[in-house]
């Protein structure tokens, strides 16, 4: 699992006003770079992110918009980290690039993030079956790690966080400016690393917007929590391709708003 980088985050001299008395000092900021993708050697897209985890990052958005469908189509992925470009080569897969970027659509993510189709496109995808079982005490246990892990965060409060878990530990942790990018992240790890996650579920500490279940349906993942709040149209869709949908995983509770059978006790038992 991915530890915390310098990249993450560079020093600036500030100026700290508190409690009536000003005073300089060196402050953690989150690091912010673009990343242009090459695919099959043509320029496709530029990215807002972090500088960490590039390479995840474009595996799990070449994944999560619907590119491919796993590691065997990627017959290499390299960074250039001077020129902030990461070249992909695909195979078996036949690409109209100008006509996807045709249909971005600016989203509601932090970092104005984009998703390379309609939005409804998700409620005609396929439905998650995934059998993963979890306890209220798991999901809260694990959120809790997701918020310990989080050390960018925590130095600059400029960061979202990610986890692909289990159930009993993270599988994989990215963070980034963006809550689309954090997500991408641990998704593409998981793909590189040739990580099922038919199995698993996805851990956010944002807000749950369109983009984000549709990154998380498109990868077969079926259960998505949240520290935060989801939107309507994310409830829509989870209902529809039978999403495990989690929103406020905090302390001790949590609000479950579609596939509660995956939740141990939420038929009104205690265990």
């Amino acid at each position: 699992m991915s530890t915390d980088s310098p990249e993450h985050q560079t020093t600036r001299s500030i100026l700290r006003y508190e409690k009536g008395v000003w005073s300089s000092r060196n402050d953690p900021v989150t690091s912010e770079r673009p990343l242009h993708i090459r695919i099959n050697g043509n320029p496709f897209i530029t990215l807002l992110c972090t500088p960490v985890q590039r390479k995840e990052l474009v595996a799990g958005f070449l994944l999560s918009e619907g590119f491919i469908d796993g590691t065997g189509q990627i017959g290499s992925i390299e960074l250039d980290a001077q020129a902030d470009t990461v070249s992909v080569t695909l195979s078996g897969v036949e690409l109209d690039l100008e006509e996807r970027v045709r249909n971005v659509t600016l989203t509601s993510g932090c970092g104005r993030g984009t998703i390379l189709c309609d939005v409804m496109d998700a409620l005609e995808g396929p439905k998650a079956r995934g059998k993963v079982q979890l306890t209220p005490e798991q999901i809260l246990a694990r959120m809790r790690d997701l918020q310990r892990h989080s050390t960018s965060y925590l130095k600059t409060g400029g960061t979202h966080s990610a986890a692909v878990t289990d159930g009993e530990s993270l599988i994989a942790f990215a963070e980034d400016l963006g809550r689309h990018n954090a997500v991408d992240k641990v998704l593409g790890a998981c793909c590189l690393d040739g990580i099922e996650t038919k199995d698993k579920a996805v851990f956010s500490s944002g807000r749950i917007s369109s983009e984000i279940i549709m990154k998380v349906a498109r990868s077969g993942i079926p259960v998505l929590v949240t520290r935060a709040a989801p939107t309507d149209q994310v409830i829509q869709i989870a209902e529809t391709l039978l999403i495990t949908l989690v929103g406020f995983a905090r302390g001790n509770r949590m609000n479950v708003y579609s596939c509660p059978e995956r939740i141990t006790g939420s038929d009104g038992s205690n265990g």
